[in-house]
């Protein structure tokens, strides 16, 4: 068995352009309704961190100086009374029908995700269809709540935060609609700065805000697992998943 180094993000995407994630408030309920803990251990085998950023740890600019949301249901029932859904509300929960490094068993852990939410009277029908289907219908903003995550093209913050979760990205990978300008224009300054410290302090900004805004539940950063006959040598996992065999051999 091998361990390939974790850059990924699962997530639970909440549309902020679709009644009633288009309220803060609704958004932040979910995030304290969620068991991270309990999806990680029933489902990843404890290989997974709960996620808390919509970056992993493993990548500079991480702002560890962000609190998590809680599991909270009491806090989260609070927030929909607040935000004018005390006896809550019907959505549709999209589940991806593939296995992901990030979502091996989708289906199961959207059945978790549908239980905890029920205890905060939001019924989830889950749902789901075909992956080219899933992500166009994603793309155009056209599901309550999903299922995605992502894996880093090349270990930058920016392949995170801008491509995930800037205005400039809906319509592709931008899958909850979300737009905040002052985030915007933090990304885009960070792309043009050569001050490593600097940079890393704007992408701790962002965090920040994200976190506040919750257009996500960040869900898990995954351990993906390899397998490999005994005899497998100079084999060294990357990141990315993209790795040159040139010196890897059966001995």
């Amino acid at each position: 068995m091998i361990e390939r180094p974790s850059m990924n993000v699962g997530y639970i995407g909440l549309t902020t352009t679709r009644k009633p994630f288009d309220n803060k408030l609704v958004r932040q309920a979910i995030n304290y309704a969620v068991d991270k803990k309990s999806i990680i251990d029933a489902f990843y085998g404890g290989k997974a961190l709960p996620a808390v950023n919509p970056m992993p740890p493993s990548i500079e600019g991480y702002n560890k100086a962000v609190e998590p949301y809680p599991y909270d249901l009491e806090k989260a029932k609070a927030l929909l009374k607040e935000a004018g859904y005390e006896k809550g509300f019907s959505i549709d929960l999209w589940a991806m029908p593939v296995a992901r490094p990030y979502m091996p068993e989708a289906q199961k852990v959207a059945e978790v995700i549908q239980e905890s939410l029920s205890k905060i009277n939001v019924k989830a029908k889950i749902q789901s269809v075909d992956w080219a289907t899933y992500l166009d219908k994603a793309a155009k903003g056209e599901f309550d709540m999903f299922m995605l995550g992502w894996t880093g093209d090349n270990g930058d913050p920016d392949n995170f935060l801008y491509t995930l979760l800037d205005k400039d990205s809906i319509g592709s990978n931008n899958y909850s609609q979300y737009s905040n300008d002052k985030l915007h224009d933090i990304l885009i300054k960070a792309q043009t700065e050569i001050d490593q410290a600097k940079r890393n302090a704007l992408y701790g900004e962002a965090q920040v805000i994200i976190h506040d805004d919750a257009p996500w539940v960040p869900l898990v950063h995954s351990t993906p697992l390899l397998a490999a006959g005994k005899d497998v040598a100079n084999y060294l996992p990357h990141p990315t998943g993209s790795e040159a065999l040139t010196k890897v051999e059966f001995k």
